[in-house]
């Protein structure tokens, strides 16, 4: 009777085990995962490891998605205070920013535009992953927008 509880505990832990693992594939979009790199979403591949979703690098957003993504951050509270607000301000009246074009509007529907046509949403993902992968996204975007002024 024990082996078959034993057994019985093994098969029920299975998934949660494969949902925890991950293989290093997943976390290929991440660019500078260490989070040395300004636009690195920090330990978000471990959060999504094993989870197929793939948040492409902040870093390599056109700065008109990254200031409407930032938009999208501060108007949802995934970033407080008010630097965030301050940063979005200045970003807005840099010349050159264009923030009527597809790539700002994407960024503000929490859209990252990826290039090539290529887009990836926040609202695709669901629950506390969509939860905990915007806030990442938002921190990285956060430090990315820094890094244009």
């Amino acid at each position: 009777m024990k082996k078959t509880n034993r057994f019985l505990a093994l098969i029920a832990a299975l998934p949660l085990a494969a949902a925890l693992s991950g293989a290093p594939a997943h976390a290929q979009g991440f660019g500078g995962l260490g989070g040395s790199s300004s636009g690195g979403l920090g330990n978000a591949a471990s959060l999504l490891s094993g989870s197929g979703v793939n948040i492409p690098s902040v870093s390599s957003l056109p700065s008109s998605n990254v200031t409407g993504l930032l938009s999208y951050c501060v108007q949802n509270n995934y970033l407080q205070g008010n630097s965030p607000s301050t940063l979005l301000s200045s970003l807005k009246q840099k010349s050159g920013l264009d923030t009527s074009g597809s790539q700002y509007t994407n960024g503000q529907n929490g859209i990252l535009d990826t290039g090539n046509g290529n887009t990836f949403s926040l609202s695709s993902l669901e629950g506390n992953l969509k939860q905990k992968a915007t806030k990442k996204v938002c921190s990285a975007v956060l430090k990315q927008g820094k890094s244009l002024l």
